[in-house]
């Protein structure tokens, strides 16, 4: 279901709720220098990856619990939820107090970035909607960026935290009321286990996931690791000219499938990948920039998938919980995986990538050969 006429106000709203949901990350990982200071030990790292934990697990049951109670209601009770344990974390207290409100908030980040392209796809007519989708897409690399403008701006920890959940409170006051009533609610599905196999079953609902899998398997891995073998200097270029790639994307699922544009994401890394291999010297970090453009075709169109696929928006919430979990178990497997590889150098890491998404490809030119052979 889209809206006839698509309501913009709304929809950058809603994005903005999406850099708030990444400057959940980014708080802490911007701030461990100053956490440092605070709670001594080599746990602290894991304050970051704990927003994950959720998704990993309860990923699919968020899309579900969307479904059952609407979009705006969650998103309104997770940016609730999110602002308060943001003030609350600005008090410092103990490290253990600290870990235990950084995995609750998961909860609350799981809840926003499943019920905002939900409602973004909702309130965007059938030819807006891809570019909704493109625009959703860039959040997370464009709140990361954001985030680390601001920061520097804040006095201490402490400060950004409180200044996160202050701006929460005030999405919060906007949305209520701005967002319409009566989005389409689906049902409480019952059996948790038996309507994960329902949803991994389903082609249509987990197509999107599939590609974005891939995607997050490669790109965190890639960026935590080319830098130190291209130059520092391309560290701040890699997820900028990702993003140009993803919002791009959604500009070209109005006329192309996003399929069409998912394959060709993968299809053209693996080749951009290859030729940088062979390029020379000075030129290969050119090459691999380029290769960066292309990399973010895949999330936009992995995004743009949802409502291409499905027109229920209980059906785009179960998608969106798929996308989520598979997401957060692509960001966790990658840097592991591209730890391994980095010490051969730019070929190890570009053989990865080229494996990674190969494998990608695959799995979407597959899962969405059986979609056209069941319609």
């Amino acid at each position: 279901m889209t809206a006839s006429r698509t309501n913009w106000l709304l929809i950058i709203l809603l994005f903005v709720v999406g850099l708030f949901a990444a400057a959940q990350f980014a708080k802490i990982a911007l701030t461990l220098d100053a956490l440092n200071a605070v709670y001594s030990g080599s746990a602290l790292p894991f304050a970051v990856s704990a927003l994950s934990v959720a998704g990993i697990l309860f990923g699919v049951t968020a899309g579900m619990i969307v479904a059952q109670f609407g979009p705006r209601r969650v998103l309104l009770c997770a940016l609730a939820a999110a602002s308060l344990l943001s003030i609350l974390q600005a008090f410092l207290p103990s490290f253990q107090v600290f870990m235990a409100l950084r995995l609750v908030e998961g909860f609350s980040h799981l809840a926003l970035v499943v019920a905002a392209p939900t409602l973004m796809a909702a309130l965007s007519s059938r030819r807006d909607v891809s570019v909704s989708m493109g625009l959703w897409g860039t959040f997370f690399g464009v709140g990361f960026a954001g985030a680390a403008a601001v920061i520097p701006l804040l006095d201490g920890a402490a400060q950004v935290y409180g200044a996160h959940g202050i701006f929460g409170s005030i999405l919060l006051a906007m949305l209520w009321l701005l967002l319409p009533r009566g989005v389409a609610r689906g049902r409480w599905e019952g059996n948790v286990w038996a309507r994960h196999v329902a949803i991994y079953t389903n082609p249509r609902l987990v197509a999107p996931a599939l590609g974005f899998l891939w995607h997050t398997m490669m790109f965190l891995g890639l960026l935590t690791f080319l830098p130190s073998v291209l130059g520092d200097w391309t560290g701040p270029l890699l997820p900028l000219l990702a993003l140009i790639g993803t919002f791009g994307a959604g500009w070209l699922a109005r006329w192309i499938t996003p399929r069409t544009v998912l394959l060709a994401g993968f299809a053209a890394t693996v080749a951009g990948l290859l030729l940088a291999l062979v390029a020379p010297m000075p030129l290969q970090v050119w090459v691999v920039l380029a290769v960066f453009v292309v990399i973010g075709l895949v999330p936009g169109a992995s995004f743009a998938s949802v409502p291409a696929l499905n027109g229920d928006p209980a059906d785009q919430a179960r998608a969106n919980g798929a996308i989520a979990q598979l997401g957060n178990i692509g960001t966790a497997t990658s840097t592991p995986l591209f730890a391994a590889v980095v010490a051969f150098d730019f070929e190890g890491l570009a053989l990865a990538a080229v494996a990674v998404s190969g494998i990608g490809f695959v799995f979407v030119w597959l899962i969405h050969r059986k979609i056209a052979n069941s319609a």
